[in-house]
């Protein structure tokens, strides 16, 4: 072997995701936590069963939360916005029954990014957690429908008002499809755009609506009635 060659070093294993778990039910919280616990990309650093427990582990620095809004000494919401306030790059998948209209709308505007239920199957809330990891907003159908529901029963206007964000035709096409639950790839694959395009207009529309998530996105936009996702 020549002298002085060198042999670049081996690259370290990448990191795996710090994920935090609050819920209340220990039954649910260790089903959660085994669905995570076999996958060599994810790190289950904290887990809670209270509000209380539950919001020093926001000082952990996770990269994601699994969390429940029903805990017994508060609500869930609190968490969400003390992750927003302490480490706003940590994503928020919500663990759910939706019993709550009250609390899908406060979800929505405390910036969550996903929304499953608590009889997901354990390889799906591993799915979820990665997808929610990987940027994307899953919805699952039950919950998408409690979603439009919302929007059902609300008188909204065709037009938004004068004071409203601007946001182009494309943009405000985008924003409902992401509203419904379709994914980032699944709306470039509809509106027959490239994912580097659709993650632009991702990023005019957060900064027009002063928003951090899709979640805060789709709540401001309903409000300013900017969007409607309750057409066939």
């Amino acid at each position: 072997m020549a002298q002085g060659t060198q042999h670049p070093a081996p690259e370290a294993p990448p990191r795996p995701a710090r994920v935090i778990i609050v819920e209340d039910d220990e039954r649910l919280r260790s089903y959660a936590k085994g669905a995570l616990a076999a996958a060599w990309d994810i790190a289950v650093v904290g887990d809670a069963g209270t509000l209380a427990d539950g919001l020093p582990l926001v000082d952990l620095m996770p990269d994601l939360a699994l969390l429940d809004l029903g805990l017994p000494d508060g609500n869930g919401i609190t968490v969400i916005e003390a992750i927003r306030t302490k480490v706003p790059a940590c994503r928020v998948l919500v663990f759910t029954v939706f019993e709550d209209r009250a609390s899908v709308l406060g979800t929505l505007k405390a910036g969550a990014d996903g929304y499953i239920l608590k009889d997901t199957s354990a390889d799906m809330v591993l799915a979820h957690v990665r997808a929610t990891l990987a940027g994307e907003t899953p919805i699952s159908a039950r919950a998408a429908s409690h979603l439009l529901s919302l929007v059902r029963d609300e008188p909204v206007a065709e037009t938004a008002g004068p004071d409203a964000p601007h946001l182009s035709p494309r943009e405000r096409e985008l924003l409902e499809y992401l509203a419904r639950g379709l994914s980032r790839k699944e709306a470039a694959r509809v509106m027959n755009l490239s994912p580097y395009t659709v993650a632009e207009y991702v990023q005019g529309i957060y900064r027009k609506l002063h928003v951090k998530s899709r979640g805060e996105a789709v709540f401001e936009a309903i409000q300013a009635k900017l969007i409607r996702i309750d057409r066939e």
